[in-house]
């Protein structure tokens, strides 16, 4: 049975997705949490940074000019400092893991020492490859369910869009979608308009109606909106548990980041993006776009 954090809850600064101004900063929030939740739980808040440290990871690794994530918990000297580790490990396998890389799930070790090993090292798209797939399989296996629901609803998402941008341009994408099951399957092999997957799956439906918008920016905003509501639903009967703190958490990061590119235009995009949905299909029950539009 998940721990009820009564008073932590009952004290969260209300937060919806058309809010110009924030209540407080995710670092604020994540220092708040560490003294209100336990040691198990926070590390769950920590792995839901964990794509943003493999992003700035292979950046370390392969000494690429993109600028570093900062949505990622490490800085790069924690990375640096750990591939100094894996390269001792290459020369005595036997080196013990230092305290502070503990916490790391041992897949990265796994896939970062290979790349490491080879004479020379292979591609950066090839390891980042890797790494996501690893990542998705390890967060399937999450004994929490808000982190396994949440990164499968993620890895589905990322799926239709590579899937859809891949027959668009005319690519080779079925070897970058991520997981197994039925819709990856239908995904990468059928020929249909619709991949096979028709009314059947939501999501789909949705996530095409948004990438029919011109407008790059529309469209994540739109991406975003879907997000939000996943976690509105997901979190229905979640009152006070670590699920309800981690959805919370989730929807102040998406906040944050339109927040931060201009409070006003990420406004205006969700207003725009509300009223061309609701007036040109109806938005699946799962992702009810209409309980968004609080005053």
């Amino acid at each position: 049975m998940k721990q009820e954090y009564y008073y932590f809850v009952s004290g969260l600064p209300n937060i919806n997705i058309d809010d110009t101004k924030l209540p407080w900063t995710p670092e604020e929030f994540l220092a708040e949490a560490k003294t209100q939740v336990s040691e198990n739980d926070y590390h769950l808040l920590e792995i839901l940074h964990l794509p943003m440290d493999l992003d700035n990871l292979l950046r370390v690794l392969y000494k690429t000019n993109k600028e570093r994530n900062m949505e990622g918990l490490y800085d790069d000297a924690f990375w640096e400092e750990y591939l100094a580790f894996l390269r001792n490990v290459i020369d005595n396998p036997e080196f013990k893991t230092p305290i502070e890389f503990a916490a790391l799930p041992n897949f990265i070790k796994e896939i970062v020492l290979n790349a490491l090993k080879q004479e020379e090292m292979q591609p950066l798209p090839q390891t980042e490859l890797a790494l996501l797939k690893k990542f998705y399989a390890w967060t399937a296996k999450s004994p929490n369910d808000f982190i396994r629901n949440w990164f499968a609803f993620d890895a589905h998402i990322r799926n239709i869009l590579t899937a859809i941008n891949g027959r668009k341009f005319n690519l080779p994408y079925a070897q970058y979608l991520v997981g197994e099951g039925e819709t990856t399957e239908k995904l990468s092999k059928s020929h249909t308009a619709d991949f096979g997957l028709g009314k059947e799956d939501e999501l789909y439906n949705a996530l095409t109606r948004i990438y029919e918008q011109n407008n790059i920016l529309y469209r994540e905003r739109g991406y975003d909106i879907l997000r939000w509501r996943w976690i509105d639903d997901y979190n229905f009967f979640n009152y006070f548990n670590i699920d309800r703190i981690l959805g919370y958490y989730c929807q102040l990061r998406i906040l944050t980041r339109w927040i931060k590119s201009s409070p006003e235009l990420g406004k205006e995009v969700f207003n725009s993006i509300l009223s061309d949905l609701n007036n040109s299909f109806s938005f699946p029950a799962d992702f009810n776009i209409k309980s968004t539009q609080r005053k």
